[in-house]
């Protein structure tokens, strides 16, 4: 063979080992990793975000460091409530799966964990299924737009900070200055618009899926609608099957609510389609992700108040519960899992108002041809789903938009109650029944909630507001021990 014929057979083998190098970095998804329990893979468990929407976890960790500013107080993401607890790798509610690099994505985790501690120096208690009350999830996804908006955010910059944890090889090192980081830098700055939507902002413990849905998903025209509401407990779903899941009870199958849950958050539908192909398999090498966390949540029980309960006060509030609550929140109450009209109960139509028919009919139609194609989402009539009271100790603040700090506060008349507050400390007061929500730590921890911003309105549900103030307090020590 000629030289010129050696030197073609050299060039094509390197542009096939760079071409190689390249899809090995940069595409192949790697097995998704399975974690042995249950409640271990609701906490760290992929749900498919990372491909669509997934950081690079080298770049996803320096940014911290590199952009302190855009973040509330030192800590880097445990600052805006995103927390790690003994022998997980990553943070609860963040996944790391390799599709070429790996990446950072977002779980179902990150806005239904809860942490509660009884003082300031206790360590905290952390609870899988409850509102995530202490985390900003749009503050997260601020943070991330606003590292990304930065001039700062260069290769120079950030290869810097990565030496610092990890030497990467010379072609990981092109890789990234030349592809991975010009790229996420513009995947961030195409997300500034979702991040700057809401207004008011939606503060801890909040999270608005129906605009993501209406806008992102859907790409139906915006409007003045916010449907910015509280993160919803996760107790006893199996028993709401077929009667209404969400605040309004757009929808009645616990599967779909699941799924579309990872469509909002970013689960492309390559991803959807692999999972679905796997939910009814049982297969042990990849079993579907959606389905482990589906057989988790079905049957998942609240947890029992941690502190202290007034046993003989508790007794007598059961019968004041039996008289004023269980109709609407107990399991067998005649109106339990049912909405309620927002005639008779009196709370912001915000969040009901938000999710149209329109917007129903398209999310069913979304994915036509899809193993996993939603039916049953719906516009029901104008109201809010009365859920059961199992757990309510750790559903602070309370009201479907997050508007009531305490348990005490929800049983005064609206204008006696608080129109200010900060929402995300996680110290609980266990006289009101409901986090402490001002003072010097609450606002430096925590996030500002306004009563008088559109869709945030404390007024409504009375019930209760009548009783004497032993009946109350009663009444409070019951609902307790739920």
């Amino acid at each position: 063979m000629s030289r010129v014929g050696w030197i073609l057979v050299v060039l094509v083998l390197l542009v096939g080992a760079v071409s190689l190098h390249g899809y090995y970095r940069l595409y192949r998804v790697a097995p998704v990793r399975q974690f042995e329990s249950a409640e271990d893979h609701f906490l760290y468990g992929s749900v498919g975000t990372e491909e669509a929407r997934g950081v690079p976890y080298w770049i996803w960790l320096v940014l911290p460091r590199i952009f302190p500013e855009y973040l509330p107080t030192p800590g880097g993401y445990a600052s805006i409530g995103i927390m790690a607890r003994d022998g997980g790798e990553m943070p609860i509610g963040l996944t790391k799966v390799e599709i070429g690099v790996p990446r950072v994505g977002v779980n179902c985790a990150l806005c239904h964990t809860a942490t509660v501690r009884g003082r300031p120096t206790d360590i905290p208690m952390v609870y899988p299924g409850a509102p995530a009350h202490q985390t900003g999830a749009q503050e997260y996804l601020r943070f991330l737009v606003a590292a990304a908006s930065d001039p700062r955010f260069t290769a120079d910059t950030i290869l810097a900070e990565i030496a610092r944890n990890v030497k990467l090889s010379l072609p990981d090192q092109l890789l990234y200055r030349f592809v991975l980081i010009p790229d996420t830098r513009r995947a961030l700055r195409r997300l500034a618009d979702e991040a700057a939507a809401a207004r008011p902002g939606w503060g801890r413990g909040r999270a608005d899926l129906v605009s993501r849905a209406k806008f992102t998903i859907l790409g139906q025209p915006a409007d003045a609608t916010s449907g910015a509401a509280d993160v919803m407990p996760l107790w006893h779903l199996r028993s709401r099957e077929g009667r209404g899941y969400q605040w309004d009870g757009s929808t009645t199958s616990l599967a779909e609510v699941i799924r579309s849950a990872a469509v909002i958050e970013g689960a492309s539908m390559a991803w959807m389609d692999r999972d679905a192909r796997t939910w009814d398999r049982g297969d042990a090498r990849e079993p579907s992700s959606l389905r482990r966390v589906f057989d988790y949540l079905s049957d998942l029980q609240p947890p029992t108040y941690p502190f202290a309960v007034d046993a003989a006060l508790a007794s007598a509030g059961a019968a004041t519960y039996a008289a004023s609550c269980a109709q609407c929140h107990d399991a067998n109450g005649a109106r339990a899992s049912s909405a309620i009209p927002i005639a008779e109960i009196g709370t912001d139509p915000g969040r009901a108002e938000a999710w149209t028919a329109g917007s129903a009919e398209a999310f069913n139609a979304f994915g036509e041809g899809h193993p996993w194609q939603f039916a049953s989402f719906r516009k029901p009539s104008s109201g809010y789903v009365a859920p059961r009271l199992d757990g309510v100790w750790l559903n602070a603040p309370y009201l479907h938009n997050g508007s009531v700090p305490t348990m005490s506060d929800l049983l005064e008349i609206p204008t006696n109650r608080p129109a200010r507050f900060w929402r995300g400390y996680d110290v609980y007061d266990q006289a009101r029944v409901g986090f402490i929500s001002d003072g010097a730590e609450a606002r430096r921890l925590g996030t500002l909630f306004e009563a008088t911003q559109p869709g945030n309105g404390n007024g409504g549900h009375t019930y209760g507001t009548t009783l004497s103030a032993d009946e109350k307090r009663a009444l409070l020590e019951y609902l307790k021990t739920r």
